[in-house]
């Protein structure tokens, strides 16, 4: 929902000045892209905790924490941050409380970004068919569910690249849209 309305953040039909309607709309598909990523980190680190003897030393939790965020993380520096990267698998509550749902928020992202770029196809058919998902509620697996909205689940390189290309696409589009800095500062 929130890919399809924010096109109308913006004045005079909604209620963000124009600028501030396109930051918005670009923090919202750039922190999605992050946060797969950490999705992904999360739902590994997990499965390595559960099937392995290892997961039961502290040492070991944090090395292989380190070696999954190096895998979905290539080439970010944590140069001084060292710290606070090992860290970050103790701030998911989730590993703690709720093992195995953090891939949910994944797979309901990978959904509503399919169900965004339908729209950029074909707007009519895309909100259609999102409705006809509403409206099934619980009532189908969720492939069925997903098939409804015009959405596949996809865990493949293939299908999961051309839609981080399309948003990637989105992103230097709303990048454009914003003013330069030096009409900002005045």
């Amino acid at each position: 929902m929130e890919f399809l309305a924010g096109r109308w953040m913006a004045q005079p039909v909604g209620y963000l000045p124009e600028g501030d309607a396109t930051i918005a709309q670009l923090e919202h598909f750039e922190d999605v892209l992050s946060s797969l990523a950490h999705i992904a980190c999360v739902d590994a680190f997990q499965h390595w905790i559960y099937t392995t003897p290892e997961g039961a030393d502290a040492d070991a939790r944090d090395a292989e924490w380190l070696r999954i965020r190096a895998r979905f993380e290539p080439g970010v520096d944590w140069t001084g941050l060292e710290a606070e990267r090992v860290a970050r698998w103790y701030r998911q509550l989730h590993i703690f409380l709720y093992p195995f749902y953090y891939i949910e928020y994944g797979i309901a992202q990978l959904g509503a970004l399919q169900v965004w770029r339908n729209s950029t196809r074909d707007r009519q058919e895309a909100v259609a068919a999102y409705r006809r998902f509403l409206a099934l509620g619980a009532t189908a697996p969720l492939p069925e569910l997903y098939g409804a909205a015009g959405a596949e689940l996809i865990f493949d390189a293939r299908r999961m690249g051309n839609l981080v290309r399309a948003v990637e696409t989105e992103i230097e589009s709303l990048r454009a849209r914003l003013p330069a800095a030096s009409e900002v500062a005045r």
